[in-house]
C-alpha cells in the first residue's frame, strides 16, 4: 500500500492557493499536505498560514528566498519522506489542475509502485483555447528531447500533476533547480531504470488576465534549452549511469557490443520501416551520421555512429547511412571546402587547393575548424532533407 504525502509549492499564488488546499484537503481529508512557501513576497504566506491553523495535517515549510520550483518540491519531498511517505504527489499552486485527476494518478501508482506516474495535459479540450502557443510548442520540443535522452516517450514532460516514488527521486543528483528540474528529474530517473507512465488529465487555462504565471520567456526558454544540451550531452558521455531499480525489459535497446551480428541490424531495419518509429527521430539520427561522417575520424565513423546513436536512443541504421557521407568519391570535397573554410575563417581569403601536396601542418588548425562548419552545414540541410522526405513516403507518421 502506497503511503502518501502531497508536496505544493507555492510563489506569489495568494489569489488561487486557498481554493487548491481546499480541494486537496477535501480529496485527501487523511493524506498530509506539506506547502512549501518558495520566498513569496504577496499574501501567500497569510493565507497558507490561516488554511493550516488548526489541521494537524498541514505542514507549511516557509523559505526566506526565491529559491526555484524544484529547490522547493525537493524540500517538501525530504519533509513527506520524514513523515513517513513512500510516495509525493505533487499539484501546482495555480490552479490549472483538477484536483480529481489525482485519483486516477494514484490509479496508475497503485499498479506500479516502482514508475514515475505523469500528467499529460489535453490542451485542445476545455481552455484548450487559451493556451498559450509556447506552451504547446514547448511541450513538443520537450517531447522529442526527452525520446532522444532516454528512449521513453514521455507526451508532457512540464505538467506539475505527479506522483513520485520518493526512494528514486531523492536517491538522483539533480543540478537545475527552477522549472528545468521537472524535465531534469524526468531523464534522470529514466537513466536511473524508472520508467514514467503518463495519464491523461484536463488542462485549466485561464485568459491572459486571469491567469497566474511566473514564467519568463527570454530567461526560461534559454534554461530550457541549456537542461537540454546538457541532458544530451550528459548521455553521450561514456559515463554509467547509477541504477536505482531493474530496468523494464521493454526499454532496453541493442547493446554496442552486439553491432556486428546480423541480428541486431535486422531489428534496426524493421525499427526504421516501423510506424512506431519518428519522422524526427530518423532525421535526427541522419544527420548526427552524417556530421559525424565529415569529422576527420576516418576508420571510426561507423562505430561512433552506432555508438552515440545508441546513447541518444535514435535510429542505428539511419545513423550509419548519414556516416557514409564521406565515402571516396566524396571526400576530396569535404576536403576541399574544410580547407576553404577554414583559410576563409582564420586570414580572410578562400583558399583552393590544385594539388593534395598544398596541405601543410600549418594549415590543419584552420581546416579543423573548417571542418566542424562545413560539417554543421551539411548535417543542418541533411536535416531538412530528410524530414521532407519523410514527410512524403511517411506522410502517416509526420505529426509527431
Amino acid at each position: 500500500m502506497l503511503r502518501l504525502a502531497v508536496v505544493l509549492p507555492v510563489f506569489n499564488h495568494g489569489g488561487t492557493v486557498q481554493g487548491v488546499m481546499r480541494e486537496v484537503r477535501g480529496l485527501l481529508p487523511d493524506v498530509p499536505l506539506v506547502v512549501v512557501n518558495d520566498g513569496s513576497t504577496d499574501e501567500t504566506g497569510r493565507v497558507v498560514a490561516e488554511m493550516a491553523q488548526g489541521d494537524a495535517k498541514i505542514s507549511v515549510i516557509t523559505l526566506e528566498r526565491n529559491g526555484g520550483k524544484g529547490a522547493a518540491l525537493l524540500k517538501g519531498f525530504a519533509a513527506a519522506r520524514e513523515l513517513g511517505a513512500t510516495h509525493a504527489i505533487t499539484i501546482d499552486a495555480d490552479g490549472q489542475h483538477d484536483v480529481q485527476d489525482i485519483l486516477k494518478l494514484l490509479e496508475a501508482a497503485e499498479e506500479h509502485r516502482h514508475d514515475l506516474i505523469v500528467g499529460m495535459r489535453d490542451m485542445e479540450a476545455g481552455g484548450g483555447a487559451n493556451v498559450p502557443t509556447a506552451s504547446r510548442k514547448g511541450k513538443e520540443f520537450s517531447r522529442f528531447w526527452l525520446r532522444v535522452q532516454t528512449g521513453q516517450d514521455i507526451p508532457d514532460s512540464q505538467c506539475g500533476l505527479r506522483v513520485y516514488p520518493l526512494e528514486y527521486v531523492l536517491g538522483v543528483k539533480h543540478r537545475f533547480p527552477r522549472f528545468d528540474f521537472e524535465t531534469e528529474t524526468l531523464a534522470r530517473l529514466a537513466w536511473a531504470g524508472v520508467r514514467v507512465r503518463s495519464v491523461s488529465v484536463k488542462c485549466i487555462y485561464f485568459p491572459p488576465g486571469k491567469r497566474v504565471s511566473h514564467y519568463r520567456p527570454f530567461v526560461d526558454t534559454v534554461r530550457g534549452v541549456w537542461v537540454n544540451v546538457f541532458l544530451v550531452m550528459r548521455r553521450m558521455v561514456p559515463w554509467p549511469f547509477r541504477r536505482l531499480t531493474k530496468l523494464d525489459p521493454a526499454h532496453e535497446h541493442l547493446s554496442l557490443d552486439k553491432w556486428w551480428r546480423w541480428g541486431t541490424w535486422r531489428v534496426a531495419i524493421l525499427r526504421v520501416v516501423a510506424t512506431g518509429t519518428s519522422n524526427s527521430g530518423l532525421a535526427a539520427a541522419f544527420a548526427m551520421g552524417v556530421f559525424i561522417g565529415l569529422t576527420p575520424l576516418y576508420g571510426l565513423h561507423t562505430i561512433l555512429a552506432i555508438y552515440f546513436a545508441r546513447r541518444l536512443h535514435l535510429n542505428v541504421l539511419a545513423a550509419v547511412i548519414g556516416s557514409q557521407v564521406s565515402i571516396p568519391p566524396l571526400l576530396p570535397v569535404w576536403i576541399y571546402l574544410s580547407v576553404g573554410m577554414g583559410n576563409l575563417l582564420v586570414n580572410g581569403q578562400w583558399l583552393a587547393l590544385a594539388h593534395w601536396s598544398e596541405i601543410r601542418s600549418g594549415m590543419i588548425p584552420a581546416m579543423l575548424l573548417g571542418n566542424l562548419i562545413v560539417a554543421a552545414a551539411i548535417s543542418a540541410l541533411g536535416l531538412f532533407l530528410a524530414r521532407g522526405l519523410l514527410y512524403c513516403f511517411r506522410p502517416a507518421v509526420a505529426r509527431e
